[in-house]
């Protein structure tokens, strides 16, 4: 590499022949460390180059010619890709307007060459031309990339004669650039954030010129357009994008709800939410399905309590109340009659939506336990009913019994259990089958309920053995009568 940059160097002329025996290197740093007209001597630019050798294409942009020696981080341009968003898609957008414009720049300037050049990783690209060929060219012969790295137009009267350049190959080479003017592109990706620069507006020529103040002045006019232009575009690309987005989530959105709903309706459940200041209750869609009503805006608090019972309507207003008061949450069961009049049974839970330390609302779901709680009640029919007789079973007469004691010992009550036992019923199986005895049995099952037993508990015990539990103070005392009475009901003929 050493020896092929060596190779290049030459005088300052640009007839002066080209050797390898470096004899013209040595020339040219002498002759640079003799004027001072430079900051940077080709000896610190060759040390430049070898360094952006050693680098292996990781690139900064160079500090403005005589800055303060602090990098401007505008853009940076890395070997594994990087830039600023959405450079690509200005390169590939190729707009028309810009290489319009410098056509006009060109020839209001009076120069063979005027670029719109785009910093694209590792390559500059221009995306408006006029006067070249050449789509772009690597990022190491860039000058838009000075002009970038500095807060102000870059303008080189001889490149040949300019440290920095007098290496690069487009100064060598074709296209022999020696005057360079370019004023930075600077966009910003959404309204507020910073502006990035991404390229330049430049003129080129062939040959060493001055540039005055007021050429500058219209060079950044004609610039002024191009940003507008490059401006607009990226625009774009951000509505587009966010309009893709947008699409993306409400297509996110719709597919979750619909995931919701297929829940809900799996769940026979429902979300919804009271708002305390509105006295409004909103329902999603599983909430609807419960009350048999098709989806809506919402409900008032008291539409929404219509639709309970008066015993569970007062229960679950006193639970909204509690929670709005105090921020208690509930989990409660209730009776509901539907807008279709169907009884379910459904389970309430809600907790207090706060803000600023205040409820402000309720939050909660709705499920219609219908089915659950009709198979919780057939299983308790089972467990405490007995199934040939229908009053209750062994395990329920136990329960009760229980609870009964229990009442009595605390408020100094009395009750009263009956025994009772069939006489001869084995006889009656042997003798006229299962089926007879079965018959005996549920008609003394149906004595024992009997309308002036109603207040008391009628069991079978197994077999031929029942027992009544009585707790009416009214029946407990002309107790021998009662059972008198009800050995007179169970003596009844067969057949």
């Amino acid at each position: 590499i050493a020896v092929d940059f060596a190779a290049r160097l030459r005088p300052h002329g640009a007839d002066a022949p080209r050797t390898p025996s470096g004899q013209n290197e040595r020339e040219d740093r002498q002759g640079y460390a003799e004027k001072g007209k430079h900051d940077m001597s080709a000896e610190a630019g060759l040390k430049g180059i070898f360094a952006l050798a050693r680098g292996r294409g990781k690139i900064n942009p160079w500090r403005p010619h005589g800055g303060s020696g602090k990098e401007t981080p505008l853009w940076s341009y890395s070997g594994e890709g990087g830039g600023m968003p959405f450079v690509r898609q200005l390169i590939e957008a190729r707009n028309s307007a810009l290489s319009q414009l410098a056509a006009i720049a060109a020839d209001m300037f009076d120069v063979p060459i005027a670029l719109v050049s785009l910093l694209d990783g590792d390559r500059q690209v221009f995306v408006g031309r006029h006067g070249l060929e050449a789509e772009g060219t690597p990022i190491e012969q860039s000058f838009c990339r000075h002009a970038v790295a500095q807060a102000s137009p870059l303008v080189v009267p001889d490149a040949g004669d300019d440290a920095r350049f007098c290496f690069n190959g487009l100064v060598r080479g074709e296209p022999g650039i020696r005057f360079y003017a370019g004023v930075p592109l600077r966009v910003h990706v959404r309204p507020g954030q910073s502006v990035t620069g991404i390229g330049a507006f430049c003129l080129i020529d062939t040959a060493p010129r001055e540039f005055s103040d007021r050429d500058l002045a219209r060079l950044s006019s004609l610039a002024c357009g191009v940003e507008a232009i490059l401006q607009s575009t990226v625009s774009s690309i951000v509505l587009a994008e966010d309009a893709a987005r947008i699409n993306r989530l409400y297509a996110a959105q719709q597919r979750l709800q619909r995931q919701f709903r297929q829940a809900e309706r799996m769940a026979a459940m429902g979300s919804w939410r009271l708002d305390v200041d509105q006295q409004t209750v909103t329902w999603s869609e599983g909430v609807y399905d419960i009350h048999d009503l098709p989806p809506g805006d919402g409900k008032s608090v008291d539409d929404a309590l219509s639709y309970y019972p008066p015993a569970d309507r007062r229960r679950l207003t006193a639970l909204v109340e509690q929670a709005i008061a105090t921020g208690a949450a509930y989990d409660v069961a209730l009776a509901f009659i539907s807008a279709r009049g169907g009884a379910k049974r459904v389970r309430a839970i809600g907790e207090p939506e706060l803000e600023d330390g205040r409820v402000v609302g309720l939050i909660g779901v709705f499920h219609d336990v219908t089915e659950r709680h009709e198979m919780f009640v057939e299983l308790d029919r089972r467990a405490n009913t007995d199934e040939v007789t229908l009053v209750a079973s062994r395990h329920r007469f136990v329960t009760h019994v229980d609870e009964c004691v229990a009442q009595a010992q605390q408020q100094g009550e009395r009750l009263a259990l009956m025994l009772i036992d069939l006489d001869n019923f084995k006889q009656v199986n042997d003798t006229f089958g299962h089926a007879t005895g079965d018959d005996i049995l549920r008609k003394v099952a149906a004595q024992l309920r009997s309308p002036w037993l109603n207040d008391c508990l009628a069991a079978r015990l197994g077999g031929d053995d029942f027992a009544l539990v009585i707790t009416d103070p009214a029946m407990i005392e002309p107790l021998p009568r009662v059972a008198d009475h009800l050995l007179r009901a169970l003596r009844f003929p067969l057949g």
